[in-house]
């Protein structure tokens, strides 16, 4: 069983005076220009502002989700009422801090990000997965058994099964096996791609910075101590000290977002509103009488066409005036007469709605006009409820 820290001297937060934490700022800001291959490691603690608690805090902890999930076990206590704190991490808005490093990954300044949490949202704040390294699975994702094909979900794929099997099976025809879900129990192995891709890049890398973990975990935590024993940088950005503490070149006692609010201006690079990106593909093929259309729409993955994403609750399909079929679950397959061509077409899509997203139409003259391969993007900006169609990946709505 997890447990929270059992050192009192551990469990206590420590906060930079503002001259302290502004020199601290500056000295990182400058070693990012110049470094070569800059790497970022992350814990719960990047995560706490958007309302999911982490595991370790204290019982007297200034967080505003309040102690940590173990801490509370430890003590048998309950979390307060007036904690801050989601019910469906899935509504969880990506912080300043996971914003600021999307930011950093798309100018190439950020190689790899290297990610203890599993609640999904450096994959939905926008970072490339070729840049993610997700050591302890991620909630919405599952993968086949026995091919090892990636389904991503727009809801929380685990049932909490010991041996990870969601019920669900393989679309792919030559496999259908069953799918299990990718988080990492406590005694279970690390995934060997994810965790051979972040010592790839601790052995690569002059500059590491650490935000939000307590550097408890291993193997995890050697992933930044491998790159302190290669006498480079590792500046630890935590609230409690770590055990790696005097191993790191700079420690800095603040919250992530302040961290990275201050090192972003330092660097005069502007943190990116979040916007909600969907990749819809829609395919037309003739059925084998040649009397209908077979309509089909699938989401994917926004930086990988090959990975599925269950993106919606359901479908709806309109002609003309009327309705004629409403679709509730996944393959989305609908057929339309030949003989109809003249009469219009309107595919409503419904979302899950974790942002309030409204639904988005598809309009067509006519089942003729519905392309036979049609692949696109929808950004939705939930500040101002609009989506966005685009065919172009960064065509972000302002």
């Amino acid at each position: 069983m997890a447990h929270g820290l059992s050192d009192s001297d551990m469990k206590k937060e420590h906060f930079d005076k503002q001259h302290d934490l502004d020199d601290k700022l500056d000295q990182l800001a400058q070693w990012i220009k110049e470094s070569r291959h800059f790497i970022v490691f992350t814990g719960a603690g990047v995560s706490t502002s958007t309302g999911i608690p982490d595991f370790r805090s204290g019982m007297d902890t200034v967080l505003p989700t309040g102690p940590g999930a173990w801490e509370l076990r430890d003590h048998n206590a309950s979390r307060s009422k007036k904690a801050v704190v989601l019910n469906d991490m899935h509504k969880a808005i990506p912080s300043s801090t996971h914003m600021a490093l999307v930011e950093l990954q798309r100018r190439g300044i950020l190689k790899c990000l290297i990610s203890q949490n599993c609640d999904g949202l450096h994959l939905r704040s926008g970072i490339n997965p070729k840049y993610l390294a997700e050591l302890h699975g991620n909630m919405n994702l599952e993968t086949c058994s026995t091919c090892g094909a990636k389904y991503l979900r727009d809801y929380d794929a685990t049932i909490g099964r010991l041996d990870h099997y969601t019920g669900r099976k393989c679309d792919k025809p030559e496999c259908g096996n069953h799918l299990k879900d990718s988080i990492i129990n406590f005694g279970e192995n690390l995934p060997s791609n994810e965790l051979d891709k972040a010592f790839s890049h601790a052995e690569k890398a002059d500059l590491c910075l650490v935000l939000g973990s307590s550097l408890t975990v291993t193997p995890a935590a050697t992933i930044p101590q491998r790159v302190a024993q290669r006498n480079k940088k590792l500046v630890i950005g935590n609230l409690q000290r770590t055990p790696l503490y005097s191993m790191a070149t700079v420690n800095i006692h603040a919250f992530s977002d302040t961290i990275m609010q201050g090192i972003m201006e330092r660097l005069d690079i502007p943190i990116p509103p979040w916007i909600v990106r969907r990749r819809v593909r829609v395919t037309r093929e003739k059925t084998s009488d040649d009397e209908n259309y077979e309509i089909l729409i699938e989401g994917r993955d926004p930086d990988n066409t090959n990975i599925p994403f269950s993106l919606f609750k359901s479908i709806e399909i309109n002609s003309g005036e009327k309705t004629i079929e409403q679709l509730n679950k996944e393959p989305f397959i609908f057929e339309i007469s030949k003989k109809k061509n003249s009469d219009s077409i309107n595919i409503r899509l419904h979302f899950f709605g974790h942002y309030n997203e409204i639904p988005f139409d598809l309009n067509y003259t006519n089942a003729s006009n519905i392309p036979k391969e049609e692949e696109f993007y929808l950004f939705y900006n939930p500040m101002i409820g609009q989506w966005r169609k685009t065919t172009k990946s960064d065509d972000f709505p302002l």
